[in-house]
């Protein structure tokens, strides 16, 4: 369990990945709405993008003490290794 008074600036810095990720999914979306159509390669681009933040936000459960320089290496930005899709 993670909670923001065992450890402040990791919750800070969970909160905020999943904050970018709302905010760049939604600007995707009001692209797309807006344009009534979707272009695939710049929607791969966007959604890599908002992947990177949620990956971030899962591996970064793990790191104490909000420590970004952790946060952002390359292999807390890729797709987590202890997750299922079915």
């Amino acid at each position: 369990m993670i909670r923001p008074d065992d450890d402040p600036l990791t919750w800070v810095m969970l909160i905020d990945q999943l904050s970018e990720a709302h905010a760049h999914l939604g600007e995707l979306i009001a692209e797309i709405d807006s344009d009534s159509q979707i272009d695939v390669a710049d929607a791969m681009v966007q959604l890599g993008h908002v992947y990177g933040h949620l990956n971030r936000f899962w591996h970064g459960r793990k790191i104490a003490n909000g420590n970004t320089d952790q946060l952002y290496a390359d292999e807390n930005s890729s797709f987590p290794d202890d997750v299922i899709i079915t």
